[in-house]
């Protein structure tokens, strides 16, 4: 038998609230294991199983996932709300990041206060130059390396594949973590999914990290996520490349080869 899961306080806020009532459709679905509902959706278990944590707000396509898994066809209700704790969650982050000044800093010393304002300006400019240079990550040597919440590249489907890719890029607990969430432009019969790390230095695929997933039949508008994969890697500048080709699943996608790049997600660079 699995660990069960954490307790969740449905007065615990808007988070707590939303897991809460993801584990209540599940319940009222007939408590299926984790297992068996990524089996119905072609997803991994411990993603469903992480989008009812109530830690964070699940990506919207494991909502749609999980409640789909669930029996749910008529998913309209549940895109509405994921979308208002959405809007909510990101205007309580901007509240929290502009603080009102504290009326005992207006009496301290003047004498510190340039000081701090170029420490402010520096930081501030060197963030804004590392986003406009494509979206890396650096960390001095020496540092502990914090974990980056997951960047994605907006969707793009290839000519080949009415399926719209969109591969992201994480770090948690040191791990680089590779994932791709699709949805098909149009009904496809079969597709196969390939996702790997790309070593943006060497320019050069990273074979021991390459996974698949057999999307089977998908109609129009339907979401499938491939991943997360956390793989540990060696200091490098890294992203996720993917592929999508029709199917059966063959060992390596057709284009695998030294160089092969596939389709990127924002780059995640770990510095010695």
């Amino acid at each position: 038998m699995g660990r069960p899961e954490r307790k969740l306080d449905p007065e615990g806020g808007l988070i707590e609230r939303f897991a809460h009532d993801l584990r209540q459709l599940r319940v009222a679905a007939g408590q299926p294991t984790y297992r068996i509902m990524g089996s119905r959706v072609g997803c991994s278990p411990s993603r469903l199983s992480e989008a009812a944590k109530g830690l964070r707000l699940p990506s919207l396509s494991a909502t749609l996932d999980y409640v789909r898994a669930c029996g749910v066809t008529d998913t309209v209700e549940w895109e509405r709300r994921w979308h208002e704790i959405n809007d909510q969650v990101k205007q309580h982050a901007r509240a929290v990041s502009e603080p009102e000044p504290d009326a005992a800093d207006e009496t301290r010393g003047q004498e510190r206060r340039p000081r701090v304002l170029w420490k402010v300006a520096a930081i501030a400019g060197a963030a804004l130059a590392l986003l406009a240079s494509g979206a890396a990550f650096f960390w001095a040597s020496g540092d502990a390396v914090p974990d980056i919440p997951t960047r994605c590249r907006s969707p793009h489907a290839t000519a080949r594949m009415p399926i719209s890719m969109e591969p992201c890029v994480a770090l948690t607990d040191g791990a680089v973590v590779a994932s791709l969430d699709l949805r098909a432009v149009r009904a496809v019969d079969g597709a196969v999914a390939y996702v790997w790390l790309h070593n943006a230095k060497s320019r050069a695929p990273l074979t021991k990290t390459l996974r698949t997933c057999e999307l089977g039949a998908l109609a129009a508008g339907q979401a499938r996520t491939c991943g997360p994969f956390a793989h540990e890697v060696p200091p490098g500048r890294y992203t996720t490349a993917v592929a999508v080709e029709p199917a059966p699943r063959r060992s390596e996608p057709s284009l695998w080869r030294r160089g092969a790049t596939g389709t990127q997600s924002p780059q995640l660079a770990i510095e010695p």
